[in-house]
């Protein structure tokens, strides 16, 4: 942590710190009880607020799903060929919102999809790429996956030619971006910094924090240093304590989060950093017995998260654009493999809370479309150019 911050942080102990990035339980639902009501305003417009106010009044528009204005010299790069995603697990929800776009997208391309998952281990990871490898693809996506996780078979995909993208991690400084290797924007930083705006308002700058946060790998810590830096310069009366989590000991997740309630029990807020650690966080607040006296916030959610947020059992959440990245990642594939150079990428994100849920369709459609974060016309701008 920066050694400026005042803000008084404490560290419990990891559990299980791996190298691999979450596991993703899906379809998380209510809890047995609601959540406290949230005292945030509701009604003034952004344009009439400042600081914090103004950037969490913001956050919850939907912030639009820009298209790269950079046409496509060659947009039948991709033609006949086959791109392999892998992403780190197919029980994340937020995952295969994302295969089923890029499928899509790679069809408007004239090329398939292949999809392997990375089931959380190196060895499964390593086999997917290696298998895209072996068959010639055209391109291979690692999907929260660490360079790291991949190195050998990244690195020999690289030296055979086929470009490699890695998506939701921050870039890794021994492997910078290169012609055969391009990283997509990730969502993690804003996600962390507007949740942390959002409890500071919520609490009137006087929240005791819980924030369970993922020990797998150097990306999400980097992700609540954000939150942290937040914290220290708008927060100084807040206290944040940060208890460990890890996919490696999923069922640990929830007695970790009830023995770190009990050992600190003026909580009164859980800042989830992930949706998929959840439903468990919300077994450790049932098992501490502070249903009802803590506040639950939830990162990256889908749409069984934003389900429990519309019937009251967790008090905030952020999300990506997942569909929408489906379609970012096919257009970095396709520039990689005609050689061109990569536009800037942005990812969109969300703050969605009691008073903005109810403007949204909770469906399996309206998050396939992208529509929860803007217009979902975007399929017809990327055809655009594309030149197809």
């Amino acid at each position: 942590m920066n050694p400026r911050q005042s803000t008084r942080v404490r560290c419990l102990a990891a559990v299980g710190a791996v190298t691999i990035a979450a596991l993703a339980l899906t379809g998380c639902e209510a809890g047995p009880e609601e959540q406290p009501k949230s005292s945030a305003p509701s009604s003034t417009s952004s344009t009439e607020l400042t600081g914090i106010a103004a950037d969490v009044a913001s956050a919850m528009d939907a912030p639009g799903n820009t298209v790269p204005t950079e046409p496509v010299a060659d947009g039948d790069a991709l033609e006949g060929k086959t791109v392999y995603y892998v992403p780190i697990t197919l029980q994340s929800a937020q995952f295969s919102v994302t295969a089923t776009a890029l499928t899509d997208a790679l069809k408007a391309l004239g090329a398939k999809i292949q999809v392997c998952d990375g089931k959380g281990t190196p060895t499964d990871v390593g086999s997917c790429i290696n298998q895209g490898v072996s068959a010639g693809a055209a391109a291979i996506i690692g999907d929260a996956v660490s360079y790291n996780l991949g190195e050998n078979a990244f690195d020999a995909a690289q030296e055979a030619g086929i470009p490699v993208i890695i998506s939701n991690q921050i870039p890794n400084p021994d492997h910078p971006a290169s012609p055969t290797l391009g990283y997509m924007a990730t969502g993690g930083f804003s996600q962390s910094e507007i949740t942390a705006k959002w409890i500071i308002q919520d609490s009137d700058g006087a929240a005791n924090v819980l924030a369970n946060v993922t020990a797998d790998g150097p990306s999400p810590k980097a992700f609540f240093a954000a939150a942290e830096d937040v914290y220290a310069d708008e927060c100084p009366d807040c206290v944040i304590v940060k208890n460990e989590v890890s996919s490696s000991n999923f069922p640990l997740v929830s007695p970790s989060t009830q023995s770190a309630l009990l050992a600190n029990s003026s909580t009164d807020y859980l800042q989830t950093q992930f949706a998929q650690f959840l439903q468990p966080t919300l077994g450790g607040i049932q098992g501490a017995g502070v249903v009802g006296k803590v506040k639950v916030t939830a990162g990256s959610v889908q749409l069984g998260d934003l389900k429990a947020l519309a019937d009251g059992s967790i008090a905030a959440a952020t999300g990506q654009a997942s569909a929408f990245t489906g379609w970012l990642l096919a257009d970095q594939a396709l520039r990689l493999a005609a050689g061109e150079e990569l536009p800037e990428y942005t990812i969109p994100i969300r703050l969605f809370t009691p008073e903005n849920i109810g403007s949204i369709e909770l469906t399996d459609a309206a998050e396939a479309s992208g529509e929860w974060y803007g217009e979902t016309t975007y399929p017809d701008e990327f055809a655009k150019i594309w030149g197809r």
